[in-house]
């Protein structure tokens, strides 16, 4: 459609509409955001503000995150578009109250868990967790959140799990709750039918407009709920109507028609924005009056003609518009109070004029200086290429020197002058800057430049002046600037919203975390940041930088935080971007290290304000925790407590055993060496032995040889006899006994438990045998003499026993040596 066509149009709703429809250029400033600032898109189909303040843009199928520093994009897969066969409309989005947002597009929907800020796999899935188990072929979200569900059956409710049965022959194109209890249902051909909750009774039909326009509007529906009223857009082939209806008196009002598309609805101050193919309209819901903006300014002066789909307003009052092929456009929530006249204009003559000879050269203390100004306290202003100087009385030697690092927009000061309230006003190379003051000392200051309509060019030295009237009037090199500071809430801090911050990035030792990433085995964010809380890092993730936007979309530069850390500083300490040393950047977001951080749980405060003084938010907080290493841990103590316990009661088990032992062979040992002193008695007094056979060898004839005595410890029992029996009996030990034999303790306390417990009669036997074997060696002793010597009680006694032993006699044995 023609430009010509349009306004052809317009000039015969100005002469025919009730109301008065205006065109004009907008008012507003607009700032250009596109994909080179990170945008999915330029075709920006849909915006809408949570509630926490962030921003969602719907692209092309995309949804895009806005946090005041970047834009971050999703893009949905095949698998996480569900086919909508009823909805035939454009892009439309809802917010549920279960966490998702629902974006519709022709015959399909898609659905974002704003948990995880991802898309979900599997609508369906959703679809059948609300209890529904027939197909869907549309679906709805009313401004209560709730989720409505079109099936073949009728029209599901999430909450209440019923289905109302609805009319199959029009297609159900949109929904609204009324005061939480009357449902309206918007029908393709105009009809409205109004129900009531509990009972599902019909208790009202009407049409929007006549037959001529039921099939001529049909293609599309939008709504927007303003009090008793909503208002529907409807969008034929090419034109369009605007209605109103009023809920109480069930009356329908049209508002407005145009040849062309209207695209959405957002509302304002009792005033409705309604965007379009071309331009916007707005429409002042007390006045009746209707105004269409066909062309935008923007900041950098272009004029722009465009059509815009969509329009919202953010927490703190600015506009968002997005457009089809050029990205979002930003208006901030006030009108700059600043005015721009060009030499042109016959008010900038007159100003200049008031103004000429005030940029002659000033000297101050014998150096060449831009401007020097005296203000109302008697103080003097000197303004310099390398910032703004300040004597508070003449006399001083030093001034206060205050520059960039102190939030000057500029260090080249070009002309000062104080207001009404006596703030003072410098104006610099690039925009200017206000100073406040609480007392003596500066309170904060403020800057302005390009994007609140003051020119992009630089300011001349010593002109500017404070008329009678408050207006202050600066000059600039092709312009004259005039604003009247008072009530400028940039200045008061009067500001009607506040701000609260939210956790928008995070870093671990310099790696950038994203929700679901795995980093060094760990899922740090199993949820999105805007939905964490506490975050759990393992010791060797110590190191970590948390960012913070506190959405101030409107003066990011002006934000102030004030954070403590508990567990690492406890005291309030509070950042403007002027003193934050780089924690806070150009876009207002707070950089927070939180560097070698030793084992425990930090728990981060914070508020966020237009003004460092001013904190009227309850700060909101964050954990971070870090763990301590695994082999510190409360657990792995707790296993070493109980793995000590377990040792200890082992160890005195086996304490008691290894003493019930050591007593048992001590009372073994006692018993050895006792019985190793009967021995050593009895083989001193060996003259008294007589060797005799015993009964049992007198009866059977056969003498008993005691063969399993061990030689050794015959030696050893022959080494020991004299010692033993000298010895202070209290005094021997196994130790004592086993050094005297020449052996160590264990081969001793092997060889004497062995035989220590034999009959002493045949070790004594088995002695006097190696003593008479020893005596036919080495003596010429007869063999009764050696009987004798040896205690035998008969020679032929004595050649038995020695026959046993060496299978020859003791005369065979000597004659055989």
């Amino acid at each position: 459609m023609s430009k010509k066509t349009v306004l052809t149009f317009l000039l015969i709703c100005m002469m025919l509409s009730p109301v008065w429809v205006r065109a004009e250029l907008s008012t507003r400033l607009f700032r250009n955001y596109s994909a080179a600032d990170g945008l999915a898109d330029n075709s920006a189909q849909v915006i809408s503000c949570m509630p926490c303040g962030r921003l969602v843009i719907a692209t092309m199928g995309q949804i895009n995150f806005y946090d005041g520093q970047r834009f971050e994009y999703i893009d949905p897969t095949d698998e996480n578009i569900f086919p909508l066969k009823n909805y035939h409309g454009n892009y439309h989005l809802y917010f549920d109250r279960y966490d998702h947002i629902w974006l519709k597009n022709k015959l399909s929907v898609t659905c974002v868990d704003l948990v995880t800020e991802r898309f979900v796999n599997s609508v369906e899935s959703v679809f059948k967790g609300f209890g529904i188990k027939q197909n869907v072929t549309d679906m709805f979200v009313d401004q209560d959140g709730i989720v409505w569900l079109l099936t073949d059956g009728g029209l599901f409710n999430s909450k209440t799990k019923k289905t109302l049965k609805i009319r199959k022959d029009l297609n159900l194109q949109d929904l609204e709750i009324y005061k939480g209890n009357t449902l309206l249902l918007f029908y393709e051909n105009g009809l409205v039918e109004m129900y009531e909750m509990p009972t599902a009774k019909k208790i009202h039909e009407s049409y929007a407009y006549g037959p001529q326009d039921m099939d001529r509007f049909r293609f599309s529906s939008v709504l927007k709920v303003d009090g008793n009223k909503i208002y529907q857009i409807r969008n034929g082939f090419k034109d369009a109507i605007l209605n109103q209806f009023d809920v109480e008196k069930r009356q329908w009002k049209e508002v407005l028609r145009t040849p062309y598309h209207l695209n959405n609805m957002t509302d304002r101050d009792s005033v409705l924005y309604i965007p379009s193919e071309y331009g916007y309209w707005t429409y002042d819901v007390v006045t009746d009056k209707l105004t269409h903006a066909d062309n935008l300014r923007l900041v950098n002066g272009q004029t722009l003609n465009t059509d815009i789909n969509v329009m919202a307003f953010d927490n703190q009052g600015g506009l968002w518009a997005g457009t089809e092929r050029r990205g979002l456009l930003y208006s901030m929530p006030y009108t700059p109070p600043f005015t721009i006249y060009d030499w042109s204009q016959k008010r900038a003559a007159e100003l200049g004029a008031m103004m000429d000879g005030m940029d002659k050269p000033v000297m101050f203390r014998h150096k060449f200086v831009n401007t020097v100004y005296k203000d109302s306290r008697g103080w003097t202003w000197v303004g310099t290429s390398q910032g703004l100087q300040l004597y508070r009385k003449l006399t001083d030697m030093l001034p206060q020197v205050i520059t960039k690092k102190d939030g000057l927009l500029n260090n080249v000061i070009h002309s000062v002058v104080e207001d009404k309230q006596h703030n003072i006003w410098v104006a610099t190379s690039y925009g200017i800057s206000c100073l406040t003051f609480k007392g003596d000392k500066i309170r904060y200051i403020i800057g302005y430049n390009h994007n609140e309509n003051l020119p992009r060019e630089s300011f001349v030295n010593g002109k500017a002046m404070c008329l009678s009237n408050g207006e202050l009037v600066m000059q600039s090199l092709d312009h004259i600037l005039v604003f009247n500071p008072k009530g400028m809430k940039t200045v008061s801090g009067e500001f009607p919203f506040k701000l609260y911050p939210k956790l928008i990035r995070l870093q671990v030792n310099g790696n950038e975390i994203d929700t679901g990433q795995e980093y060094e085995g760990d899922v740090i964010l199993d949820k999105a940041l805007s939905w964490t809380e506490e975050i759990n890092l393992n010791y060797t993730q110590n190191s970590t930088t948390l960012v913070f936007s506190a959405l101030n979309y409107f003066r990011p530069q002006q934000t102030c935080y004030r954070v403590r850390v508990k567990g690492l500083m406890d005291d309030w300490h509070v950042y403007t971007r002027a003193n934050s040393a780089g924690l806070i950047d150009a876009r207002g977001m707070f950089h927070l290290p939180l560097m070698s951080l030793s084992p425990g749980t930090y728990t981060i405060e914070l508020q966020a304000s237009m003004v460092p003084d001013r904190w009227d938010t309850e700060p909101l907080q964050w954990v971070v925790k870090i763990n301590e290493p695994w082999w510190r841990t409360t657990g792995l103590f707790s296993i070493l407590g109980l793995l000590l316990l377990v040792l200890t009661v082992i160890n005195t088990y086996l304490f008691h055993r290894n003493y019930k032992l050591r007593a048992q062979r001590n009372r073994g040992e006692q018993t050895i060496i006792r019985r190793i002193c009967t021995i050593a008695r009895r083989l001193s007094t060996r003259g008294e032995i007589v060797l005799e056979p015993t009964s049992e060898e007198m009866r059977t004839g056969e003498y008993a040889i005691q063969e399993d005595i061990d030689p050794q410890f015959v030696k050893v029992m022959e080494r020991l006899v004299s010692f033993v029996n000298k010895a202070d009996k209290n005094q021997l030990s196994m130790r004592v006994l086993s050094s005297e034999s020449g052996l160590n303790v264990q081969d001793f306390y092997r060889v004497v438990s062995d035989n220590v417990f034999k009959s002493p009669r045949l070790l004594y036997r088995k002695m006097m045998l190696d003593r008479a074997t020893k005596l036919l060696k080495m003596s010429s002793k007869s063999v009764s003499e050696i009987a004798d010597e040896c205690g035998f009680v008969s020679p032929n006694y004595f050649i038995s026993t020695f026959y046993r032993v060496h299978q020859m006699t003791p005369k065979e044995f000597r004659e055989a040596r």
